[in-house]
């Protein structure tokens, strides 16, 4: 299944959440009212209550930078091969 393209952002994520828990509405009321998939919410739910434990919101900061900086190391091995394509191309001499 593939996603419909939403993005929501932290701070309305933080509003479900806190609707949920502080109001006491059920999951599957809010995900009703507002259109959004009850599993989506228990997986905002979930995400949240592993933020408030130290060491999983330590382990997800680094899963996250670590995720980063492999993108970016794949950026640059992208770049370094289309420097040197092009630097192959440049070196040839001319043909006459």
């Amino acid at each position: 299944m593939g996603s419909n393209g939403k993005r929501y952002n932290q701070e309305f994520k933080d509003g479900v959440i806190r609707l949920i828990k502080e109001d006491g509405r059920s999951v599957s009321s809010v995900a009703k009212d507002l259109g959004i998939a009850e599993q989506t919410i228990y997986r905002w739910l979930d995400k949240a209550k592993s933020r408030q434990n130290p060491d999983k919101a330590k382990i997800m900061e680094l899963e996250a930078e670590l995720k980063a900086a492999k993108r970016r190391e794949n950026e640059l091995q992208q770049t370094v091969d289309i420097l040197k394509k092009a630097t192959a191309i440049f070196a040839t001499p001319p043909r006459k």
